[in-house]
């Protein structure tokens, strides 16, 4: 089973000095910064040489933001360990929350330095992303002469937290943003648009948008130029093994209709439950609580078009 810590719990186990901490980041962003007492296994050779690099339990997989971690954590529970843990939001969340980061003494070869793999699996949300958020949302805060006070007491979330994200130091999830689009009543994608003149666009995976869970187990990659403000939208979701993704209620009418690539999914709408395998689709009514459920052993790929009633 695999744990998910919070900075302060990750603290607490690395200091008893019992845990095998493990950052999967590339040499270059492992030498910028690391959690105290990791050692560095990029994912690609975990998944390469798996018990080389995680030889034994009681492992605690850390990352960026936790989507690389989360793949090196599933990776880990398939060797049969018992005691596999995550770092919640990655070395992100460890310097959010003021806990030190060492660095190596003697700096990393270039010749070492490689880009992180740009596959789904572990790709991470780009950086940009963060402050698209933050000034979307101020934009919309400001329209409507809303305190941050006001709207942590609409969205549920603290005033901190949405000031982090405002200012575009905390990298917001998947739930986050859309509990402040509900808060707006307005579109998903209406908080990730960013001014660009709209055309052709090819969409490279390696430059994709996308937003992760607190827990670095289920990803959402829009597929869609943001500016153009489609009539539909074109989500990519990853689901990692046994996780679980609970969705509010969006706006009245949103109906989704999501096709599944790989793995299983169970879907709970409501009270409805439905079980979807390996090119099932389904689509449904969104404007009630809803989750994606992945009771498998491997990832979850869907692909998800999302419509509104207005735009």
């Amino acid at each position: 089973m695999i744990h998910s810590l919070s900075p302060k719990e990750a603290e607490e186990l690395i200091a008893a000095g019992t845990i095998d901490v493990v950052d999967v980041r590339e040499p270059d962003e492992f030498a910028s910064g690391h959690v105290p007492r990791a050692r560095n296994a990029p994912l690609g050779d975990v998944k390469n040489d798996p018990k080389r690099h995680l030889p034994r339990d009681e492992v605690m997989l850390v990352c960026a933001r936790g989507m690389r971690s989360a793949t090196a954590a599933s990776i880990a529970e398939s060797l049969g360990y018992a005691k596999v843990y995550q770092l919640d939001g990655g070395t992100q969340a460890w310097i959010a929350d003021g806990l030190p980061v060492e660095r190596p003494e003697r700096p990393v070869s270039a010749a070492s330095s490689a880009p992180p793999e740009s596959d789904a699996s572990c790709g991470l949300p780009e950086p940009g992303l963060d402050v698209v958020v933050g000034a979307n949302m101020r934009a919309l805060r400001t329209q409507r002469n809303l305190t941050l006070d006001q709207l942590a007491r609409i969205t549920g979330l603290s005033r901190t937290v949405l000031g982090q994200i405002e200012l575009g130091k905390t990298p917001p999830s998947v739930s986050t943003v859309w509990r402040i689009a509900q808060a707006f009543e307005v579109p998903f994608s209406t908080l990730l648009a960013t001014p660009e003149r709209a055309g052709t666009r090819v969409l490279r995976a390696q430059e994709a948008r996308r937003l992760v869970s607190p827990d670095g187990r289920f990803s959402s990659r829009a597929l869609y130029p943001f500016e153009e403000k489609p009539s539909a939208e074109l989500y990519e979701l990853h689901l990692a093994a046994h996780s679980r993704e609970d969705a509010q209620a969006h706006q009245p009418g949103t109906r989704e209709n999501l096709v599944v690539t790989a793995g299983r999914l169970e879907l709970e709408v409501g009270s409805d439950r439905y079980e979807l395998g390996k090119s099932d689709a389904i689509v449904f009514t969104a404007d009630v609580p809803h989750s994606y459920v992945n009771p498998g052993s491997e990832e979850c790929v869907m692909y998800l078009v999302m419509t509104y009633t207005s735009r």
